[in-house]
């Protein structure tokens, strides 16, 4: 059986970790974003830059690594296998 990349993280890392993994913007802290970066499960992108009235601001991006996604994907796909019941976070 496989493990999910953040095993032994908090729920709000591991929600963090899986909204970038699908490609959404992460809803948390720095702090959260930071364990997920030092833990090499998640990579600072490019920022992308923007301009408005107030001048340019920087919106940074997040991304997770080939293998990592392989294995979060292969995880996923043993818990469909599960009732909700047995599932491990």
């Amino acid at each position: 059986m496989t493990d999910h990349p953040c095993k032994g993280m908090t729920k709000a890392q591991r929600e963090a970790f899986e909204r970038i993994a699908t490609n959404q913007f992460p809803a948390c802290s720095w702090e959260t974003i930071a364990v997920l970066v030092n833990a090499g499960v998640v990579e600072r992108g490019p920022n992308d830059t923007r301009r408005d009235a107030m001048g340019a601001y920087h919106i940074p991006s997040f991304y997770v690594p080939t293998a990592i996604h392989m294995q979060w994907c292969a995880w996923c796909s043993e818990q469909v296998k599960q009732s909700p019941q047995d599932r491990q976070p």
